[in-house]
């Protein structure tokens, strides 16, 4: 047997969970992983894991052992990609997951850059607006848009996020322009139900945060469908800029209530902790914050 796919396996299923969720982390299919966990068992004449129907944890030996084989593989790992490193030059497969309408506005130039760079390198790009399990999904790095909390993972900021209260001008001339958010209540709101609490809008007013519930008439969990809607003139948005900042400089929306806007947001990329970051995410996390960092291109 493959005594290295074995354990590779094992620390896969035991740092996951199940083989299912292993087998999405290696790319292998559950019944491959269950092979590779099996003859390992065997090699070594031990049972590693208890199995039921509902779920599979380690055995007393299993979990010794994966104590011993997890550092010596995360080593093994450390040893490729420094000589990998040595030339700059990453291969392999980037797993990397990123919101759907940022992705598709503004994460293709980068991207696309990257792969020409770097031919030998395969990237596969996992569009969610889900928050995903890095570790259970064998995602390299997860690029989020949020006011970050506290985390396991390593997190870069690569640039500011702002979001705004926004309408048409012919939406804002016929039902007049909202003075103070309290005025949002006689208003028609579109609501992305990806931007927090879908029943109300927070804004801040010196130190106070307001709390609007809004009409929220036609909620979308989809931030491009939401500056559709507003460019027709079917109501007031609150959007990210880096969705509407064209039609804010086109004319075909106008941003309203700007002294109280709320979120403090920024872009940033995730990955986990490790000992020897590998070529792939360091070169790739660095040249995001080189790209954003050029310029921010939703400032308005």
């Amino acid at each position: 047997m493959d005594k290295l796919n074995g354990m590779r396996a094992f620390v896969a299923v035991a740092e996951t969970g199940g083989f299912a969720s292993a087998a999405r982390r290696l790319s292998l299919s559950r019944a491959l992983v269950s092979r590779y966990v099996g003859q390992l068992e065997e090699s070594l004449s031990v049972r590693l894991f208890n199995r039921t129907t509902r779920r599979v944890s380690l055995t007393t030996v299993g979990q010794a052992y994966y104590e011993r084989c997890a550092p010596l593989l995360a080593e093994l790992e450390a040893l490729e990609s420094s000589v990998k490193e040595a030339h700059d030059r990453p291969v392999g497969e980037l797993r990397v997951s990123a919101p759907v309408s940022f992705a598709e506005l503004h994460l293709m130039e980068p991207v696309a850059a990257f792969g020409d760079r770097y031919p030998e390198l395969r990237i596969d790009l996992q569009l969610t607006d889900r928050l995903v399990d890095m570790v259970e999904e064998g995602v390299d790095v997860s690029m989020r848009i949020a006011e970050l909390a506290d985390s396991s993972l390593v997190a870069r900021r690569l640039a500011p996020v702002r979001v705004v209260t926004c309408a048409a001008p012919a939406y804002l001339e016929q039902q007049g322009e909202p003075r103070h958010p309290a005025e949002l209540t006689d208003h028609r709101c579109l609501v992305d139900s990806n931007l927090g609490d879908a029943r109300q809008w927070l804004f801040r007013e010196g130190d106070e945060t307001l709390r609007i519930r809004v009409d929220g008439a036609i909620r979308i969990n989809s931030a491009r469908a939401i500056r559709e809607l507003a460019v027709a003139g079917k109501g007031v948005a609150m959007s990210p800029l880096f969705v509407v900042a064209d039609d804010i400089r086109a004319g075909r929306l106008a941003i309203v209530l700007p002294d109280f806007e709320y979120h403090d947001l920024a872009l940033y990329a995730l990955y986990p902790h490790r000992r020897h970051l590998s070529a792939r995410v360091r070169l790739f996390v660095e040249a995001l914050r080189g790209h954003f960092s050029a310029r921010v291109p939703w400032e308005v």
